[in-house]
């Protein structure tokens, strides 16, 4: 994690409550999220808040686990970015 990563997030991370995440608050850290949990990082850990919309939004959960899915199936080689 780079440091202009780390900021980003910790600033996300004590500006935003549980209550707070909505989908498109959700979808606007998803790609960052997935990145850094498909090379092993723990949601709840990272963003518990995010970690609570995941629980119950059953679309953001399957964009996310999907998102997850091609991070890891990229840097397994399984996927090159033509297939994208």
């Amino acid at each position: 994690m780079t440091k202009e990563e780390l900021y980003r997030l910790l600033y996300f991370m004590l500006n935003t409550h549980a209550e707070d995440i909505d989908c498109n608050r959700c979808n606007s850290q998803m790609a960052f999220l997935a990145e850094q949990v498909a090379q092993g990082a723990d949601m709840h850990t990272l963003w518990p808040a995010v970690e609570a919309h995941l629980e119950c939004c059953t679309g953001c959960r399957e964009e996310f686990e999907a998102l997850v899915a091609i991070v890891r199936a990229e840097k397994s080689g399984h996927l090159s970015d033509e297939q994208l």
